[in-house]
């Protein structure tokens, strides 16, 4: 009825596991990517952001002259 799983032999172990290995170091490096790319998206942000500012600042002092 059911089928007993069977353990692979050792090169099919040692495939997986360096499969296994290889998709975690993958997703280690695409996390730090994404880390670079949300880094860069904050700093766009905050610059914008400064933007804005310093134009509130300029048209409060040109209302003032």
């Amino acid at each position: 009825m059911t089928e007993q799983a069977r353990i692979p032999d050792e090169a099919t172990r040692k495939r997986l596991t360096d499969n296994l290995r290889q998709g975690i170091l993958d997703l280690q490096e695409f996390g730090l990517q994404l880390d670079e790319v949300l880094a860069g998206l904050e700093k766009h942000i905050r610059e914008q952001k400064l933007k804005r500012i310093e134009r509130s600042r300029q048209n409060i002092q040109d209302g003032v002259r």
